[in-house]
């Protein structure tokens, strides 16, 4: 596991986004845990794995539905 994550053996939410969720996925299957949690990790909110969204130049998207982050 990668030694920066600390999945916690218990119901909760994941974030699948994260860098590290496969380290702790693999912990986590590794040690047959039926559910696993992002705790307190301090990477529960990172979502630097997260894909950037593509458009094609034949999408069509309205203005209201896109997500600006400034």
């Amino acid at each position: 596991m990668n030694r920066a994550g600390k999945p916690l053996q218990r119901k909760g939410e994941r974030n699948v986004f994260c860098p590290l969720y496969k380290g702790c996925l693999d912990h986590a299957v590794k040690e047959s845990w039926p559910h696993w949690d992002c705790g307190d990790c301090r990477h529960k909110r990172n979502e630097g794995g997260r894909p950037e969204m593509k458009l094609m130049a034949t999408d069509s998207i309205e203005y209201h539905d896109l997500r600006l982050r400034f």
